[in-house]
């Protein structure tokens, strides 16, 4: 689940270049500072074909670049609801979440997506703009070969 068109094709490059792109559940991408209720519809959309194969670890990828003008936080509500939505789903997934995002208000997204993973007993993991976009999708490959 990616914010911007360039991170979209950069994150899913990535994928492909590390030899997953066959685990590449969607190419898709939400910008223009969305209302709540878009990112919401949209993550809700993406996060039920996410867990629709549980017989495998699932890594769900949040990620995007340093946003010049989307409040991160703002988006991060919506995917927020939508996630508690699903929180069964992602448990029999067996998902990890890796979020790496930049922005007006990231800080407060990134603190809101921890408090989720506490509040919902999913792991999430989250970077801020110190870290590079594609670390997330190393990590997410690492989760579902290993479970670390």
């Amino acid at each position: 689940m990616v914010a911007g068109g360039g991170a979209s094709v950069i994150y899913s490059d990535t994928v492909v270049d590390l030899g997953y792109g066959n685990e590449l559940g969607n190419y898709a991408e939400y910008s223009g500072n969305p209302k709540e209720q878009e990112t919401y519809l949209f993550a809700k959309t993406l996060l039920s074909l996410a867990v629709a194969n549980q017989d495998k670890r699932t890594a769900l990828l949040i990620g995007g670049g340093v946003a010049n003008f989307t409040d991160v936080a703002a988006t991060f509500t919506g995917i927020i609801q939508a996630i508690k939505d699903v929180k069964g789903k992602l448990e029999a997934a067996k998902a990890k979440i890796f979020v790496r995002r930049g922005g007006p208000n990231y800080k407060t997204g990134l603190r809101l997506m921890e408090e989720l993973g506490e509040e919902i007993e999913i792991p999430i993991t989250v970077y801020g703009p110190e870290t590079s976009m594609t670390k997330i999708v190393e990590h997410g490959i690492q989760w579902i070969e290993t479970g670390v």
